[in-house]
């Protein structure tokens, strides 16, 4: 080879590499000067994205400051789709692995299970069914799903296309076993992430749940309702008790934070807070523990002594309709709502012939009895039917004469005392003491009009109202029983028939239409206990923020007055004070 050649082929190349050089030189200007904001954007789309914050719901505790209620962090698993791997392969190894940890289906359909007006809960639809085994349908460890009808590859498909860097929770409150499995394996797993979110721990469990109530997923057929008040479709509300009531109080508003992550999706740090996350408020109750343990045992015992399979017992301040304590058996533990009560669980509580989810303090509803005297018994004095000296003679019956053959004693209808011997002569004071029905049948429905008139039914009514039957006592509980405090029509509307003396008699000592509650009852007795004012019953006192303060404090509230002279609540009184003495 020549040196002319040598010199041609040495030009060529520097030729050749001083124009590469200068493509790369153009390229890295178009990359970095002329485009490099877009790219540099770009890039940042990648590694930082917009994260919801959830936030903790408030807790609850009682009068003294002991907590009822605290928040436990679970475990939830997330994928995000824009972090799978864009390989079909090495996405299925994925969704397989997560198939095998979560015992949850790649790709099924689902449907829901019925039972507490949900549907968040689901088994493996009816073809599939009995080729899986029970562990498969359900995990014990992780049995509450979002309300979505697809297995993991369908739920991630939902956002894959319109919302990739959308979180999809898999599975909640998964074993932490599970979890560090997942964590040691998160370079084999991308776009797979645990989220560690609040759920509730009532500490008492069934000494409280009536009232404490639970949480759940939102009602599929009320999202509506929640959707206004920017609830997302996968939060958790109040669906009972004291969680529903004051759910507006006791939620928490999620924050939104700017995060960078890996490749793989995973969070390495928090760049920026762009909406501060609102832990909700706190309950302080007026219940007092203590009180309530007490209250609990003592009724347990009673049932025990006559076999009696439900029963009730409250504790109000008569002069501020403070709850002290509410106890209601059969009860229910409340937790098994909290972390996804199984269909086997809510079948066995609601098939209970005890009606153990009901609360039967605000929504049992029964004959009052005797404790139904001191309405009769008030109102005639006020009503001037009767006195304090007025004096009927007990025999242990009283025969009601026939309407058509008012002399033909063989056609008169008796009406029994408790006691068949009689109490003899009594008054008020007495009658209320020893608890005498045929002093108060003649004062709720007369004798005769030529020997007593009576206080009648519409009058004897007129009083129940003023009491307070008949129509919810208010209390800070859903749910609540109106009662029934009967009348004419309503008879005639409902068995097609007349009201008669004898009806009247009947709901003078409690017994006949007259239905209440427990809690009407007490509001009751505790209006005649205070002078005559009937305060709507509370069972939160105090309402605080995150840090304890002060938010809302609860007034006592007066729902109604005793149109009753004084001097006739005291005769009430003395006879109420003789029955226990």
């Amino acid at each position: 080879m020549t040196d002319a050649q040598i010199q041609i082929r040495s030009f060529i190349f520097k030729t050749l590499v001083l124009f590469a050089f200068i493509v790369l030189f153009l390229q890295l200007w178009n990359l970095q000067i002329v485009q490099g904001e877009t790219y540099r954007e770009l890039a940042d789309a990648n590694r930082f994205r917009l994260a919801q914050v959830s936030a903790s719901r408030g807790v609850i505790y009682d009068r003294n400051g002991k907590l009822l209620v605290r928040n436990r962090p679970v475990y939830n698993v997330i994928v995000i789709p824009a972090y799978l791997p864009e390989d079909s392969t090495a996405e299925a190894r994925v969704f397989s692995r997560l198939s095998e940890l979560l015992n949850l289906p790649i790709t099924t359909q689902l449907e829901p299970v019925t039972g507490l007006n949900t549907g968040y809960f689901h088994a493996i639809n009816h073809h599939q069914y009995s080729r899986l085994p029970q562990r498969q349908i359900i995990n014990p460890r992780s049995r509450r799903y979002i309300n979505r009808p697809e297995g993991i590859r369908d739920a991630v498909n939902t956002n894959r296309v319109f919302a990739p860097f959308l979180p999809v929770t898999i599975a909640e409150d998964v074993d932490p076993v599970i979890v560090s499995k997942i964590e040691e394996e998160r370079l084999d797993l991308p776009g797979v992430q645990i989220d560690i979110s609040p759920s509730r721990d009532y500490i008492y469990q069934d000494l409280l749940s009536h009232m404490l109530g639970y949480i759940g997923p939102i009602p599929a057929e009320q999202f509506e309702n929640y959707e206004g008040l920017n609830y997302d479709l996968t939060d958790i509300v109040g669906l009972a008790g004291l969680e529903y009531q004051y759910e507006e109080w006791l939620r928490g508003i999620k924050g939104l934070e700017n995060i960078e992550v890996d490749v793989t999706g995973q969070k390495i740090r928090t760049v920026s807070q762009e909406v501060e996350v609102r832990p909700g408020h706190n309950l302080r109750l007026s219940i007092d523990l203590g009180l309530q343990q007490a209250t609990a045992e003592a009724l347990q015992e009673a049932m025990d002594e006559v076999n009696s399979k439900q029963g009730v017992s409250i504790s109000m301040n008569p002069q501020t309709g403070e709850i002290l304590a509410m106890v209601s058996l059969p009860s229910f533990d409340n937790n098994l709502f909290s972390r996804g009560i199984t269909a086997r669980e809510l079948s066995l509580l609601s098939e209970d012939p005890q009606a153990p989810l009901v609360d039967h303090t605000i929504a049992g509803l029964y004959p009052p009895g005797s404790i139904f005297k001191i309405i009769p018994a008030s109102g005639g004095l006020q009503e001037g039917t009767i006195t304090e000296q007025t004096t009927f003679v007990d025999e242990g019956v009283l025969y009601l004469p026939n309407l058509f053959q008012p002399d033909n004693l063989d056609l008169a209808q008796p009406f029994y005392c408790w006691l068949r011997g009689g109490h003899g002569p009594v008054n008020v004071v007495s009658a209320l003491a020893w608890s005498c029905n045929v002093f108060f049948y003649q004062v709720g429905g007369g004798y005769s009009p030529a020997e007593y008139e009576g206080l009648g039914l519409t009058r004897l009514g007129n009083y129940a109202q003023m009491y307070g039957l008949g129509q919810a006592t208010g209390i800070d509980l859903p749910g609540e029983s109106e009662g029934l405090v009967p009348t004419e029509r309503w008879k005639r509307l409902n068995y097609a028939e007349t009201w008669l003396t004898g009806d009247t008699y009947n709901m003078s000592i409690g017994q006949g239409f007259v239905l209440v509650t427990p809690l009407q009852m007490l509001n009751a007795y505790a209006s005649i206990a205070n002078s005559g004012t009937r305060y709507r019953p509370h069972l939160v006192k105090e309402i605080l923020d995150a840090d304890g303060n002060l938010v809302q404090q609860i007034e006592p509230e007066v729902i109604g007055r005793l149109d009753v002279d004084p001097q006739y609540m005291q005769l009430v009184r003395q006879g109420l004070w003789g029955a226990i003495n």
